[in-house]
C-alpha cells in the first residue's frame, strides 16, 4: 500500500531545541559553561532509536556514545594524536517501523559494529604545565587547535523477515571542529558536521527513510583576556535532505547570522544576549518546503547559586515570517537548574518553550520539560534522564488528499545509559530507550501515527 510519507514521521524525528542549542552553543564559545542537558544536541531533527548513530541522540552521557573512552592515542606529529575505537552491541527493537500499538508492531533482535578514528592538537590535559618552568611561561596553543573524527556504525537486524533485514546500514558521522588563533582577543571558530543517519520506514517496508545532514558552524569571537565583555558573530548553515526519491519533498536548507553579546559582571555570573535571522526553504525543486526567515533575540543570565547549585535562563522572542501558510510571533523562553548533591553525583531540571521550523509542517512548538540524573560510582557510571514534550504542529503539509493542517502530540521518552569502565581504554555500555508518542492525528486513510518503541543494547568500547 502507497502511503503518505510526510505525516508518518514521528514527531520526535523533528527534533527540537535547535533554537535553544545554537544559543547554548553560541553562548558557551564566548566563556559560558553550560552544562550538556541545557542543549538538546546540535542537530535539528535528532532520531530516536537504536539504529542512529547521531552524537546529539541525546544529551551527552545518557545514551552511552561512541568515545566514552579513549586511550593515550598514537602520536604521529608534534602536537597531534591519532585515536582509534572501536565496538560492537547487541540487543532488541520492539518496534521496527515505529506502528501503532493495534498494528501488531514488529521486533527484532540488532547486532551493531561500531568504529570511530579521530586526530586532534594534543589535549588541554596534554598541554598542561608540568614543571615550574611550566608554569611559569604563557602555553602556547599554536596558531590552530583542532579535533577530527570519524565514525561508523553497521547494523544488522537478526530477523527472518525480509523487510525487517532490508533495514540493515551503514550509518555515517565526520566532524571537524577547531579555532584559530586560540587565546587571542579575536579568533576564527568553525565546526564541520557530516551524518548519515539510518531509519526505517513508519510502515512495514523494504524501504528506508535514510537520511544525510550536513552541519556547519563558523564564528568570529571577540574575548580580550581580563575583559568582563566578550562578542560572537556566527554564522550556520544545515543542509538537510532524504535520499529516497519518495521524502524529497522534505529536503531543505536552513541558513542563519547572529550576534551573540556577553557580560560577565560577577566572577560566577553572565548575562548574555542574542539576535540571529534565519532563511529556511526548500533544497531544489522537488522540495515543498514553504520558505521562512525566522527573527530570533534572547537574553538571558547564568549564575551559580552557590557552590554546588546553579541556574540558567533566558526569555526572548521570535517571529516565524512564513511565506505562505500559519506562522507565528510570540515569546520564548526556558530555564535550567542545576544541583550537586554530591561530589559524583548531579541532578538537572530544564524547561524550554520554543518554535522551530518542522519537515512534517511550517513549524512546531514544544513545551519540553526534562530532568537528568548523572551517577558515578567508580568505576561504574549511571544516567537517567525522563522527558516530556507538548508538540503542536502548524500547517501540516499533505503530500495526498487532504487533512487536519494541525497536529497535537504528547512525547514521552526514557533514557537509561550505564558503563562501567574495565581500564580506561576499555568499557562495556548498556543502553535503554523509551520512545511513546500519542497523537490525535489521522491522516487522510485514518492511520495513527502513535507509536511506543523499546530499544535496548549492550556492547563493548576499546580504544587504543
Amino acid at each position: 500500500m502507497t502511503r503518505c510519507v510526510d505525516p508518518h514521521i514521528p514527531p520526535l524525528y523533528d527534533g527540537g531545541g535547535f533554537l535553544m542549542t545554537r544559543l547554548v552553543l553560541v553562548v558557551g564559545l564566548v566563556g559560558i559553561t553550560a552544562s550538556p542537558a541545557f542543549a538538546d544536541g546540535a542537530y535539528p531533527d535528532n532520531v530516536p532509536g537504536i539504529s542512529e548513530t547521531a552524537p546529539g541522540l541525546a544529551p551527552e552521557g545518557v545514551l552511552a556514545p561512541i568515545s566514552i573512552v579513549e586511550g593515550a592515542g598514537v602520536k604521529i606529529g608534534e602536537g597531534t594524536v591519532l585515536h582509534p575505537i572501536v565496538g560492537m552491541e547487541t540487543g532488541y527493537v520492539s518496534n521496527v517501523f515505529y506502528n501503532a500499538s493495534n498494528e501488531n508492531p514488529t521486533g527484532a533482535a540488532i547486532l551493531r559494529l561500531v568504529a570511530q578514528i579521530g586526530t586532534g592538537s594534543l589535549s588541554p590535559q596534554r598541554m598542561a604545565p608540568t614543571t615550574p618552568e611550566d608554569i611559569e611561561q604563557t602555553q602556547d596553543q599554536g596558531m590552530i587547535t583542532f579535533r577530527a573524527d570519524l565514525r561508523a556504525s553497521y547494523d544488522f537486524y537478526l530477523s527472518g523477515n525480509e523487510a525487517v533485514t532490508s533495514q540493515d546500514g551503514l550509518g555515517l558521522g565526520a566532524v571537524f571542529r577547531g579555532q584559530v588563533l586560540p587565546l587571542h582577543t579575536w579568533s576564527l571558530l568553525y565546526l564541520e558536521d557530516f551524518e548519515r543517519l539510518i531509519r526505517p520506514t513508519n510502515f512495514e517496508s523494504n524501504q528506508q527513510l535514510n537520511r544525510d545532514i550536513n552541519h556547519v558552524q563558523l564564528g568570529v569571537q571577540f574575548a580580550p583576556k581580563d575583559e568582563s565583555l566578550s562578542g560572537l558573530l556566527h554564522f550556520e548553515n544545515i543542509v538537510d535532505l532524504f535520499e529516497s526519491d519518495g521524502s524529497k519533498f522534505a529536503d531543505r536548507v536552513q541558513n542563519s547570522l547572529g550576534v551573540t553579546a556577553s557580560w560577565r559582571f560577577r566572577p560566577l555570573t553572565v548575562l548574555f544576549a542574542d539576535v540571529t535571522e534565519q532563511y529556511n526553504t526548500g533544497l531544489d525543486a522537488n522540495s515543498r518546503k514553504v520558505n521562512s526567515y525566522p527573527l530570533t533575540a534572547t537574553t538571558g543570565i547564568q549564575t551559580l547559586l552557590s557552590l554546588n547549585t546553579w541556574i540558567v535562563g533566558h526569555v526572548g522572542y521570535t517571529n516565524g515570517f512564513y511565506s505562505v501558510g500559519p506562522s507565528y510571533s510570540t515569546v520564548v523562553g526556558g530555564a535550567q537548574f542545576g544541583y550537586r548533591y554530591a561530589v559524583t553525583g548531579r541532578v538537572t531540571a530544564m524547561y524550554d518553550y520554543n518554535h522551530q521550523d518542522s519537515i512534517n509542517a511550517n513549524y512546531f512548538r514544544d513545551h519540553d520539560i526534562r530532568v537528568l540524573l548523572e551517577q558515578q560510582f567508580v568505576p561504574f557510571v549511571l544516567t537517567i534522564q525522563p522527558e516530556v514534550r507538548l508538540r503542536h504542529y502548524d500547517g501540516v503539509d499533505m503530500v495526498e488528499g487532504t487533512g487536519p493542517n494541525t497536529r497535537d502530540d504528547v512525547i514521552f521518552t526514557l533514557a537509561v545509559g550505564a558503563r562501567y569502565n574495565f581500564r580506561d581504554w576499555f568499557a562495556a555500555v548498556f543502553q535503554y530507550q523509551l520512545s511513546d508518542d500519542q497523537t490525535d492525528y489521522r491522516d487522510p486513510m485514518g492511520d495513527n501515527p502513535s507509536f511506543v518503541r523499546h530499544d535496548i543494547v549492550v556492547g563493548v568500547r576499546a580504544a587504543l
